[in-house]
Parts: structure tokens; C-alpha cells; sequence
């Protein structure tokens, strides 16, 4: 059997991780075959840290049983009540190590390409092991499982080939049994490239050295092409559900069963709580400080608390308490605003060689391992990001305050420019208001001086009539008058007198 890491068992890191998260420590599989991909893959992202590495692979294992778990006791009511379970592309058993924990091996098959894999988990786990193929036609396989999972498969699968493996998957169920497969959904592809009409995208790359990368590279799909996927191979009996990023927080997860026992509604699926120290160094007092976030992205879910353990034992406990901006803005969600937490460990408490474990729980029990390594590792790491990891947080801060001031900028910015507008706008209407003011004051200035005309000139007339009225008082008064108004009213007697 190739296997590495046979000295695990003393490794103190591994044996802690193992002691905290495992169900039964003194009976977990921790051998790890050499040509693991998941391994290599963790250990290449890590920069060789090999600690670490096994440390992410056991945890990705975890936090995958903890998914097929809720599943699983919402379908059977526990792993007990599954007659039987088929781990397809189980690779080296990441997964499957965590699996035979929680029911007997010989209730459980395993199947990959890898004729390797299958031999390492046969002989090392105790399962019973099925070599798969590279054509689903070729694969033949001569009874049903109760529960399947396909994690991480059909995320490779070209359309051609989708399909036809989706439905021999789904031949192989029994009428009361579930299959489970994980996908990239389209929202996880490139931004700029575009999603064909029929539903799926596939690109020849993949995280694996030796498979034909046009056979196996990397697919996203909609939720509509997958739904009519097991709709045309279940002949339309099958129901489907969809846990948006079931696995990991990454891929999302589909069941499909036959039989309702219970309604989706009553799977109250929930995530992991994620979280990260930004900042691990000792103060001048030789105290630990340990700083950064923990968050959690259920609907109201809240992370509990924060634990520290060093070697087993619970040192210190604590709870996020102050805001991270740049938290909530990553989650997309103001559930995550107050994620920050620090916290010291006196120097009695904790020593280089000692091994620290991280964790954050959430209300629903399920755990997050933020850090698993000795403290001497731990603050070797962070010491070049304390001051680094203490100023970005800083700075996001900044930048944030920055940017909320230059929209209040803006917005102040266009508030005056309205305002200066309307002063514009006024003062256009105070010179008219001016202007025509001036037109009325000359015009009154007009009309005044006519008054003052027409007053001399009634002026006049009034004289003139009074020396009128003066002059007729004077004739009617002379003998001219008195003979002449005398001799008209012979006349009138006569009837010889005229107007």
C-alpha cells in the first residue's frame, strides 16, 4: 500500500486536529496515499507548508461529511437507517475516512478512474471498492445503493458526457434512495465570458496531472440545464433540489430522489461559519495577541463564540464585537459587519511548542478551523503580516471612509451646483423685476408730469370760466342788457320771438 505521512500519528499538529475534530480520534484513518491530487493540490496551495496542507485536507473531508450529514438525517433520519452508500470519484478518500465514522465500511462503496485510489481505500478503509471507466456506456455495475454521492464529478464533465453519467447514476438508485452531485453553477465562471444558450460551459482545464483534460476539465451549468438533465433522465419521476453552495460554500449541491419522504422544506440546510486571524504576535509583556474575523452567512445565524485551544484545553473564549466593513462588503451581507475579534493570551498560558487550535462555532454546532498549528508556526507566519494585516484593515477602513466622503462630496457638490442655479436663476429674475420697475417708475414719472399738465390746465380753464362768469354778471347788469332782454320778452308775447 503507498501511502506518506506515517508518522502522522506522532505529528503533535495532526494529532491535536484529529483529537478535536474527529468522531472517534483513536479509530480515524489519517494515512494519506502519495498520489493523492487532493493532497498535492492543498499542499501546492499552502507553498509547500505540509502541516498546514494536511490540516486543509482533513478539514475540506469534514466539512463535506458535515453537508452529506444533513442530507442524510433529513432523508434516513441518521447514517444507521442507510442500507448502503456508493462514494463515486471518491478519489484517495478525503471524504471517505471521515465517512466510515459514522457507518460500518461494509455498508459502503467506493468508486474512481483511479485503480489506485480504489485499492488504497479497499485496503486501508475496509470498503468494498468499484474501478470506474472513462465511457459511462462501459460502466457496468450489477446492483443499487441507497444513497449516492458524486462530489466535485460533474463539475469536470463535458456536456457530451454529463448526461449519459447523470443517468447511469441515477439507474443505480433504489426507490427509496437519494443521489447527490455537486456542479459549478454559472455565477462561479470568468465575468467576461459568456453563457451559451444551451446551459453549459466547459473548458479543457482541471486540477488534474493526468486525466485528458477534454474529458475531464471544468464545467458550469444553470440551474435549468441541470434540472432538465434529471428530468429527462428520471422520466419526469424524480424530484430535484437545490442547495446553493453546499459544498464548501463553493459548489452547489443537487439531491434528487424518487420517493418524498420528507418534504425539501424540512431540510433546513445550513453553512459553516468562515473566518481568519489577521494578526498572531507577541506584545511586549510576552502576551499573545491574536486578532481578525469570524462570520457567519446563514439566514440569522451568528457565530457563538471563538474558542482557543491550546494542547486540548480551552484557554480562551470570545466574541466578535467590533465592525470589519471589508467582512461585510467580501459576504455581501450587513449579518457580517460585526465579524472583528481579538484577544490575548498570557504568557503563562501558551509556549512556542505548544499546539493552538482556532475555531469558530456558529448556533448550529458546526465548526470553522481558522488556524491548527503550533504557536511558533502560527506567529513565524502572521509576523510579517501583523503590522502588514493590522495597516490593510486600516486601510480598507480608510478607503471606505473615503469613499462614503466623497459621495457626501458629490452629492454636497451637486446640491450647490443646484443651488447656485436657482440663484442664477433668481438673480436672472431680480434684474427683470429691476428692469421692469424702472419702466414703471418712468412711466409714472410720465403720467405725473401729464397730471401736473392737465392740473395747470384745469387751472386755466377755471380762471378763465371764472372771468367768463364775471364778464356775463357784468353785462346782464348794464341798460344794454336789461332794454335787450325786454324787448325779447315783447317779442316772445307777440309770438314773434326765436331762440
Amino acid at each position: 500500500m503507498n501511502d506518506i505521512n506515517l508518522d502522522l500519528v506522532e505529528n503533535p499538529v495532526i494529532k491535536a486536529f484529529i483529537q478535536d475534530q474527529t468522531k472517534f480520534p483513536e479509530n480515524f484513518k489519517l494515512n494519506i496515499c502519495q498520489d493523492d491530487e487532493m493532497y498535492l493540490f492543498s499542499l501546492n496551495n499552502v507553498k509547500d507548508d505540509r502541516d498546514r496542507a494536511l490540516v486543509r485536507y482533513y478539514s475540506i473531508g469534514r466539512r463535506i461529511l458535515d453537508t452529506v450529514k444533513q442530507v442524510v438525517e433529513w432523508h434516513f433520519g441518521s447514517f444507521e437507517n442507510v442500507p448502503s452508500f456508493l462514494d463515486f470519484a471518491c478519489g484517495y478518500g478525503r471524504f471517505t475516512r471521515f465517512l466510515v465514522q459514522e457507518m460500518p465500511p461494509e455498508r459502503i462503496w467506493v468508486s474512481d478512474i483511479y485503480a489506485n485510489a480504489v485499492k488504497f481505500q479497499t485496503e486501508y478503509l475496509g470498503v468494498s471498492g468499484i474501478v470506474s471507466t472513462g465511457k459511462p456506456e462501459n460502466y457496468l455495475i450489477d446492483r443499487k445503493f441507497d444513497c449516492i454521492l458524486a462530489n466535485s464529478f460533474f463539475s469536470h464533465m463535458p456536456e457530451r458526457t454529463f448526461t449519459s453519467w447523470l443517468q447511469n447514476l441515477y439507474n443505480l438508485l433504489t426507490a427509496n434512495g437519494i443521489l447527490m452531485f455537486s456542479v459549478h453553477d454559472e455565477c462561479l465562471r470568468a465575468p467576461h465570458v459568456e453563457m451559451p444558450a444551451n446551459g453549459i460551459l466547459f473548458s479543457a482545464n482541471s486540477e488534474s496531472q493526468s486525466l485528458d483534460k477534454e474529458e475531464y476539465g471544468t464545467t458550469y451549468v444553470t440551474e435549468k440545464f441541470v434540472r432538465e438533465c434529471v428530468e429527462r433522465v428520471s422520466g419526469g419521476k424524480a424530484f430535484v433540489h437545490r442547495i446553493k453552495k453546499g459544498i464548501c460554500r463553493f459548489q452547489d449541491l443537487y439531491v434528487v430522489t424518487n420517493k418524498l419522504v420528507r418534504d425539501f422544506s424540512e431540510l433546513k440546510f445550513t453553512h459553516h461559519p468562515e473566518g481568519y486571524i489577521d494578526v498572531a504576535a507577541f506584545t511586549n509583556k510576552e502576551n499573545l495577541y491574536l486578532e481578525g474575523w469570524v462570520a457567519d452567512v446563514n439566514l440569522d445565524g451568528r457565530v457563538e463564540e471563538l474558542q482557543v485551544v491550546v494542547n486540548g484545553e480551552v484557554v480562551q473564549r470570545c466574541e466578535p464585537f467590533y465592525d470589519r466593513p471589508d467582512v461585510a462588503g467580501y459576504f455581501q451581507t450587513d449579518g457580517a459587519l460585526q465579524s472583528g475579534w481579538r484577544c490575548y493570551l498570557p504568557k503563562n498560558t501558551v509556549a512556542l511548542e505548544d499546539v493552538l487550535i482556532v475555531k469558530a462555532i456558529n448556533k448550529y454546532g458546526l465548526e470553522w478551523i481558522l488556524e491548527s498549528c503550533t504557536v511558533k508556526s502560527l506567529v513565524n507566519q502572521r509576523q510579517s503580516q501583523s503590522l502588514l494585516g493590522s495597516t490593510q484593515t486600516k486601510l480598507k477602513l480608510l478607503e471606505t471612509q473615503l469613499a462614503s466622503a466623497k459621495i457626501e462630496w458629490e452629492q454636497s457638490q451637486s446640491k450647490l451646483m443646484i443651488t447656485q442655479t436657482k440663484l442664477e436663476e433668481t438673480q436672472t429674475e431680480l434684474v427683470l423685476a429691476q428692469t421692469q420697475l424702472e419702466q414703471t417708475q418712468n412711466q409714472l414719472v410720465s403720467v405725473q408730469t401729464q397730471l401736473e399738465k392737465t392740473e395747470n390746465q384745469l387751472i386755466n380753464l377755471q380762471q378763465e370760466l371764472e372771468q367768463a362768469k364775471c364778464r356775463v354778471l357784468a353785462m346782464e347788469s348794464s341798460k344794454f342788457w336789461k332794454i335787450r332782454s325786454a324787448w325779447f320778452q315783447v317779442r316772445r308775447s307777440l309770438g314773434l320771438a326765436g331762440e
